[in-house]
């Protein structure tokens, strides 16, 4: 979709190391950093980025997300930032408003999702490439710009990602754990090669131009469909090993943040299959990125055939047994009790969720979701 509407992004961005410390302190950021723009509207050629960032009542770190992609101007030329705040209810958009940069709004009556946010911030973005990063992390400019560099060099690729690490925080700025490389990525190598890149990447205009941009009707998993269609129109993913982002985030390994989960659909892959049918992905998707509940749907079909069976030859022993053995081997997999209840807690509720999702989606065109968004700046 070409996109008509002027670039609004930083001309200037002025400040000292002293006072830009946005990961330990972004009050003290907006409050005493040194800050000199010129915010240009008639542009004679475009960003060379574009940073999409999007967001739902993410006060506690909207700043830091956002300082974290202006800082990249001091090592790129033209660095565009849109924020695409989702209804919130707290000061996001209030804070973001400190900043230099775009900032749009979807309607609250609207469908919400993470791909809805990501669709909009594209469709008002000019950069030569685009990257997508969520209002709780915070973004590495050394990392923006050796992505950039390796992607103008590499034409055969239509996006990049880097290592990410989450930081456990609670809603009172409290840390209370964290996790590196969180995706295992191999960091022996100069790069990677992969079928996925997850949430925050790095695309190529001209890749999501010749693939399709985000779906915004997908309540999950919108990266990887969209990393689908990317390789199916010919374009390699690949991740690089040095520090891309950190995340801000609730503990992952806990019943709660499954619930979570559950009740934020991000658990619908069905919707997901239903759609990547649509052009004939739909195996290739589940083949792909969620062989897990593949794998525990048929594991579960078998017990289900199985147990009357064995009642009726009075072998019900053999399941129970057999049942035991799979739970234990799974208990030395992932090195606990508990780590395997949560596993077999996500695989059971997420195949769920998958089957009703599946059965529930009707899929529309990207097109028909809303485009009057509200432009706050």
């Amino acid at each position: 979709m070409e996109n008509t509407q002027l670039p609004l992004y930083l001309g200037t961005w002025k400040y000292t190391e002293a006072n830009y410390n946005c990961r330990r302190g972004a009050k003290s950021f907006m409050q005493s950093a040194i800050l000199e723009t010129t915010i240009e509207e008639t542009l004679s050629r475009p960003p060379k980025l574009t940073v999409v960032i999007i967001g739902r009542n993410e006060e506690q770190f909207i700043a830091k997300s956002i300082g974290s992609a202006l800082a990249a101007e001091s090592l790129l030329a033209g660095v565009e930032v849109i924020f695409v705040d989702s209804a919130s209810t707290d000061r996001s958009v209030e804070i973001a408003s400190e900043f230099p940069i775009r900032i749009l709004q979807l309607r609250r009556e609207w469908p919400l999702c993470v791909a809805a946010g990501r669709y909009t911030g594209y469709r008002y973005s000019h950069g030569e490439y685009i990257l997508f990063l969520d209002g709780d992390a915070e973004i590495e400019k050394d990392w923006l710009a050796e992505a950039i560099a390796f992607m103008d060099e590499h034409p055969q690729y239509g996006a990049i990602a880097g290592v990410l690490d989450e930081e456990y925080v609670t809603p009172e700025d409290v840390r209370v754990g964290g996790r590196t490389n969180v995706f295992h990525q191999d960091l022996s190598k100069p790069f990677v090669e992969g079928k996925t890149l997850g949430g925050i990447a790095l695309y190529r205009r001209a890749a999501l131009e010749k693939a399709g941009t985000v779906n915004p009707h997908l309540p999950t998993a919108e990266d990887h469909e969209l990393c689908l269609r990317l390789r199916n129109a010919g374009f390699k993913l690949v991740k690089i090993p040095s520090r891309m982002a950190v995340k801000y985030t609730e503990k992952r390994d806990t019943f709660h943040e499954i619930l979570r989960r559950s009740r934020t659909k991000m658990y619908d892959y069905g919707a997901v299959i239903r759609y990547s049918s649509e052009y004939g992905g739909g195996a290739q998707y589940v083949l792909d990125t969620i062989p897990y509940i593949l794998s525990f749907s048929l594991t579960f079909v078998l017990f289900a055939i199985s147990i009357p069976v064995a009642i009726y030859f009075g072998a019900l022993w053999i399941v129970v047994l057999s049942a035991i053995g799979l739970f234990g081997a799974i208990v030395i997999k992932k090195r606990g009790v508990r780590r395997a209840m949560l596993s077999v807690a996500v695989r059971s509720i997420s195949t769920y969720r998958t089957i009703v999702s599946y059965l529930k989606t009707s899929p529309k065109p990207i097109a028909d979701y809303p485009t009057d968004v509200i432009e706050v700046r």
